[in-house]
This record gives structure tokens, sequence and C-alpha cells, in this order.
């Protein structure tokens, strides 16, 4: 299977999907350099609920990040009444340093979409309402080609 995009092709063997991922910055503050990570995921189970595909998205996380904590999970709906799911963790990558990272996962037109943004302490109480603004004004164009 080959894909290409205006920049390059790469050629997979069988088994190999794609899962497109878009990595935007943010400002840099408070000795971070913020970030949003959108990961779109079009190879979810019909049945699949939304807490379940975020809680088995989570479970890598919880594994590899040193000293992962759970802060906050937190039903929510979109503008356009999408229901979503909120979290929010911390965890500790080195000595002196800690992160924290809001996620907004919801389903829309059969595929996941997972929103995760990077803070400090100080800047999840700032930078992240922009983050929340941003994940609010998400649309999907051409919903007629989405499926």
């Amino acid at each position: 299977m080959s894909m290409t995009n205006s920049l390059f092709q790469l050629t997979f063997p069988d088994g190999w999907k794609e899962t497109t991922v878009y990595t935007f910055e943010g400002p840099h503050d408070g000795g971070v350099q913020h970030n949003l990570v959108l990961v779109v995921d079009p190879f979810i189970a019909k049945d699949t609920t939304l807490h379940d595909y975020a809680h088995a998205q989570l479970s890598g996380p919880k594994q590899i990040m040193p000293a992962f904590e759970m802060l906050g999970e937190v039903e929510k709906k979109l503008p356009d009444g999408t229901p979503a799911l909120e979290i929010v963790y911390k965890y500790v990558p080195g000595e002196n340093c800690i992160l924290y990272q809001k996620q907004f996962y919801f389903i829309k037109a059969g595929k996941a979409y997972l929103f995760t943004g990077t803070f400090s302490k100080k800047t999840l109480k700032t930078i992240a309402y922009d983050f929340d603004a941003i994940v609010a004004s998400f649309l999907i164009l051409n919903p007629a080609e989405q499926g």
C-alpha cells in the first residue's frame, strides 16, 4: 500500500494503516513549549464507546510516563452537541520538571478524534483556555464526504 501527499510517498507492507496526526506549536511560556496534537483515528469499531476508546488510548501513557497521575475526567459536549471526554493528568519526565496534559476525546462521523495539549502547572490555568477554545472551534468540512 502506498500513501502519497504533496511532500512525500511511502510504501508499506500489508497490515499497516494510516492514522493522521497534526501538531501545532503554541507559545513558549513558563519553561514549556506548548503544543496541540490532534490524532484522527478512522479505524474504530462501530460499537466502541467514547469512554472505552479514551481509556484504551490512555493505557500506554499510564504505563510509560514517569509518575503518571490522573487528575480529572469530565464528560462535556462540543458546541454542536457532540459528547466529549476531557481528561487531565500529570507526569514527571525529569528532575524538577512536572508537565500536565489535557486531552479531549470525541467520536464524530465514524472517526475518533483526540486533542492533546501540554502545559505547566501555571499555564494549565491560563493557556489551557486557548486550548479549550481551539477544540470548541473544531468543524468537519464537507461532512457528507466523511462517512
